[in-house]
């Protein structure tokens, strides 16, 4: 708690002194013209216009879209969120205020600064997670604009790999977030080269971005971070390094069309073995006011990853958020598709409702012995059907996410889901006395969040 107000104090007498010693960064210089950027003014350092989508809302970094070299500015931002559940997990609903379940609880607070001056650029957002005592950096990074066609990020900044910013609508991710293949964020930098309709980034990280704090009695250590990565735990010393990425994205009319790939060490820090991680997509967005689709197949496979007695290993460790890990499959094909359309309304406050459903399917490689035969690995599917409101700066996401073999939509969390699947008795690890289930059945999460962005 001394951190947080020692941050909140910091921040606004940097904020104070920013606006008595520079007023002129209150109303920043207007953009020189140029079709590649949204020409917007901007008007005062807490002034941002959030949109009425996912990719706005969540993301407000603006500097490495500024064309104009003559000019500075600074934006300071945020959001607070309250969230509540209601979970028929295995059969089963819960009582209120059972494990955080079917209450209100905090989600989240954030702070933003996203900020350009000559030509250079930075963006930082720190999260704070009061319910399960977590808080870690998303992302913090400088960048530079050498050209209209050529930028250059330094620090902890988006992996570019798949859909971008965001291969989902909802509130939750696509099932390759939780893979660590959605809006992944890395320490090293990302390159950009614009060329007519083409986009290219050329990108290399040689650490994930570094842990935040967490209470352990929530999860490992390791796993205090905003993406999900293979993260060390005891037995299985696994870390990710020297990770290298490419990415090609072609403008055609309504479409975005691209290819991405990714390579990158797995290292053991106990025994100093080092594996691999090699990843490949095909992604397309189409948007055609009021609708909006996008879909992408990733292909993944971990090679010569072992743990620290040696054994190679068919599942890796990931985490995320302070909380405890779960197995991955080691190789997997992985499906997404995704569909929105904006409904804008006059309802008092209430301006605009998008209605989407986002799906996605692991279907897995692997396979493990069970009671002396080879039994395959069963598949993990997420559903999502909801809403986004916009009333102002006060967002909603309405939700019903559904997971079938999930680590997060369960009672269970974490454990062999995502992995060969869950047992027969979900609560316990796969084994020869605990069979992988054929058919553990879909379980069901309502969720709302509320968020107020500024």
């Amino acid at each position: 708690m001394s951190f947080c107000k020692s941050f909140l104090f910091f921040l606004l007498t940097f904020c104070t002194w920013l606006l008595m010693a520079h007023p002129q960064l209150s109303h920043a210089a207007p953009f020189r013209q140029d079709t590649t950027i949204e020409n917007q003014p901007r008007f005062g350092i807490f002034k941002k216009d959030h949109g009425k989508h996912k990719a706005t809302i969540e993301n407000t970094v603006e500097s490495h879209k500024e064309m104009n070299r003559d000019t500075s500015w600074v934006k300071v931002g945020g959001a607070l969120r309250l969230n509540t559940i209601y979970a028929i997990y295995e059969g089963q609903t819960f009582p209120l205020g059972t494990n955080s379940r079917n209450e209100w609880t905090w989600d989240t607070w954030r702070i933003n600064v996203d900020s350009y001056s000559d030509g250079l650029q930075f963006a930082f957002e720190y999260r704070f997670y009061p319910t399960f005592n977590t808080h870690f950096i998303k992302y913090g990074w400088i960048g530079y604009r050498f050209s209209e066609k050529y930028n250059l990020q330094l620090g902890i900044t988006q992996v570019p790999f798949g859909l971008l910013t965001y291969a989902s609508h909802s509130w939750w991710f696509q099932i390759p977030y939780y893979l660590g293949l959605e809006d992944d964020h890395q320490m090293g930098f990302n390159l950009t080269h614009n060329r007519a309709n083409w986009t290219f980034n050329l990108a290399y990280f040689p650490l994930s971005e570094p842990r935040g704090t967490n209470d352990p009695a929530f999860g490992e250590y390791s796993t205090a971070r905003y993406s999900y990565d293979v993260v060390p735990i005891d037995g299985n010393s696994n870390i990710e390094r020297n990770q290298l990425n490419l990415r090609a994205n072609y403008h055609l009319d309504d479409w975005k069309l691209g290819g991405s790939f990714q390579v990158m060490e797995i290292y053991n820090q106990q025994t100093t073995h080092s594996g691999n991680q090699l990843a490949a997509a095909l992604h397309a967005e189409w948007s055609n006011v009021p609708w909006n689709f996008k879909t992408e197949i990733i292909y993944y496979g971990y090679n010569n990853v072992q743990d620290d007695d040696g054994r190679l290993l068919n599942s890796v460790q990931m985490g995320a958020y302070g909380f405890g890990t779960y197995d991955v499959a080691s190789e997997a094909m992985v499906y997404v598709i995704g569909l929105a359309h904006d409904f804008p309304v006059d309802w008092g406050p209430i301006s605009n409702v998008q209605v989407y459903n986002d799906y996605s399917l692991i279907q897995k490689f692997g396979e493990m012995p069970i009671n002396g035969v080879l039994t395959p690995f069963q598949k993990t599917q997420q559903n999502v059907l909801g809403a986004l409101i916009t009333a102002g700066k006060i967002y909603t996401y309405v939700d019903a996410a559904m997971g079938y073999n999930h680590s997060w939509i369960s009672d269970a969390f974490g454990g062999n889901s995502m992995g060969p699947g869950r047992g027969i008795d979900y609560q316990a690890p796969v084994s020869d006395d605990n069979p992988i289930d054929p058919d553990p059945g879909w379980n069901t999460r309502i969720n709302i969040n509320i968020g107020y962005y500024f």
